[in-house]
């Protein structure tokens, strides 16, 4: 009498892999694109930045300033004599909140320079400055691509 071999249906396990796959899809948040695009200058620190509670000034290569949180429907152009007044109102929406500047690295220093200032005059001295990480070994170029 001959055996019969033993067969396996890998059908459930297949079943199994594609249903946690769905899982993880559905369920993992991706990072929305940004709003504003900016080149960040580089640098060799490695501080990161929290996902959340975060309010976050950016300054485009024109010197135009926006603020934001971490979610991309609240963002909004402050006009350069309100910016003292965004940065009280923002932070009376979140005191605790950690205050990001991200400024273009092909924008003029004026506009950067008037934000800060606003900052220490609204009592938000510390700030963190967003910036691009520069590898080790890597080539550092300026704005002018050099």
């Amino acid at each position: 009498m001959a055996s019969m071999p033993v067969r396996m249906d890998m059908t459930p396990m297949v079943d199994v892999a594609f249903l946690l796959l769905i899982f993880f899809m559905s369920t993992t948040q991706f990072r929305p694109p940004e709003v504003i695009a900016v080149k960040l200058p580089a640098s060799t620190a490695e501080m990161h930045v929290p996902e959340t509670g975060t309010i976050i000034f950016t300054v485009n290569r024109e010197g135009r300033v926006f603020v934001s949180s971490e979610k991309a429907n609240d963002i909004q152009e402050v006009p350069k004599d309100q910016i003292f007044d965004a940065i009280v109102a923002w932070r009376s929406r979140n005191p605790s909140a950690i205050i990001i500047v991200k400024g273009d690295k092909e924008a003029s220093f004026g506009p950067i320079n008037a934000l800060m200032t606003r900052l220490a005059e609204a009592n938000a001295g510390r700030f963190n400055l967003m910036t691009d990480i520069r590898r080790e070994g890597e080539a550092f170029t300026g704005p002018d691509g050099r």
